[in-house]
């Protein structure tokens, strides 16, 4: 398949998926929509553990890298004019977040995007977008249009990582890799406990810089 093809199946399906729950989640119980994202909330967690145990990481390159994305992240209080940009709406953001870093973040994403680009197979991706397609429906019917939002990041980003590998794959550090999947963990484990409802003093996305940097030093 051309190369794209993955990511934009998949931006189209979070897009009609979210569309769907907006659309139709009020015809699903209260009590199915939050046991199904509770469900994933504990899958969050239960993705980003296995992250970090299945990546071995250089902690002391890992520990800096998180010094000094957060750094970033916090001084350029990227999460803070988000909120702003959306007039302030803490839940728009809080389901953009859980939704971009829920879809974005893994192994199949940076797997399926380096496989496409390399090989011409889109079939990791694909299978990937029906998993997103069907769990951005019920996210969406609980936390609103910040989920249907999170298909342009998901376009933005696996269409960068995608270019990245299709023109510089054989530059890509396995080690840098796999900092950025154990990185990529936490950063999940602590998604899925916001989606619970704790750790929400957490400004998820000015951490998020971490996970980028890890992947090119």
């Amino acid at each position: 398949m051309p190369v794209g093809t993955g990511t934009a199946v998949n931006f189209i399906l979070v897009l009609i998926g979210s569309y769907l729950g907006i659309r139709f989640g009020s015809f699903i119980p209260d009590r199915i929509r939050e046991a199904i994202v509770h469900s994933i909330a504990i899958f969050t967690i239960l993705l980003g553990i296995h992250l970090i145990i299945d990546h071995k990481a250089q902690m002391i390159k890992v520990f800096s890298i998180l010094i000094v994305g957060t750094f970033l992240g916090y001084t350029l209080k990227i999460q803070e004019r988000l909120e702003t940009l959306v007039s302030n709406s803490k839940n728009f953001v809080s389901a953009f977040l859980t939704a971009s870093a829920l879809f974005s973040i893994g192994p199949m994403t940076l797997m399926g995007c380096i496989l496409e680009a390399t090989k011409g197979d889109s079939s990791l991706l694909i299978s990937k977008s029906l998993m997103d397609g069907t769990t951005s429906v019920f996210l969406a019917s609980l936390m609103g249009k910040g989920v249907m939002a999170s298909s342009f990041f998901v376009l933005f980003y696996q269409g960068f990582i995608t270019a990245l590998a299709y023109f510089f794959g054989d530059f890509l550090n396995p080690s840098s890799l796999s900092n950025a999947m154990f990185i990529g963990g936490g950063i999940l484990i602590v998604i899925g406990f916001q989606i619970l409802g704790m750790l929400k003093e957490v400004r998820t996305l000015n951490i998020f810089p971490t996970f980028l940097i890890a992947i090119f030093v």
